[in-house]
């Protein structure tokens, strides 16, 4: 062992930490899994919300699925934009653990950057592209469906 490097002797407050470190990588891992389940119910839904309004095939339907379906959509996205506020909470309180052992038992510059979280960053992130692609899809079908009722009324008029 060359005479610049220390032993690692691990103590107490250590292993404490080690085992928080556990438990947070556990909880992240959790709610991983927690947005990929909402992500996945959320289609479910949809497609359950779409095949019963059009089993009904009133005149109004067509104009009602995708309202219900965005509100829907809406009630998922904050679901899971929460859960991931949470978990990159986690992550937080995991790095600041990791750089406490590290600089504790001086073992080199672990120190890691910063995990930058905010509500809103939550929001609108990469993983929540499947409730925006919905929603503008959805609104999309509305204003389509708009323009053909007005139109179709402009030419019962002439």
């Amino acid at each position: 062992m060359s005479d610049d490097v220390k032993e690692y002797k691990k103590s107490l407050s250590d292993e404490l930490d080690f085992n928080s470190i556990d438990q947070y990588h556990e909880s992240i891992m959790q709610i991983s899994n927690q947005c990929f389940e909402y992500k996945k119910l959320c289609v479910g839904a949809i497609g359950i919300i779409i095949a019963a309004m059009l089993k009904i095939n009133s005149q109004g339907t067509l104009i009602f699925v995708p309202l219900i379906c965005i509100f829907v959509t809406i009630g998922f996205w904050m679901c899971d934009s929460t859960a991931y506020y949470y978990q990159r909470a986690n992550r937080q309180k995991l790095f600041s653990i990791q750089n406490k052992i590290s600089n504790r038992n001086e073992q080199g510059n672990y120190n890691s950057e910063p995990i930058k979280n905010s509500f809103i960053m939550s929001i609108f992130n990469k993983s929540m592209i499947l409730y925006m692609y919905f929603i503008s899809i959805l609104f999309l079908f509305i204003l389509t469906k708009l323009t053909i009722n007005i139109m179709h009324c402009c030419v019962q008029k002439v």
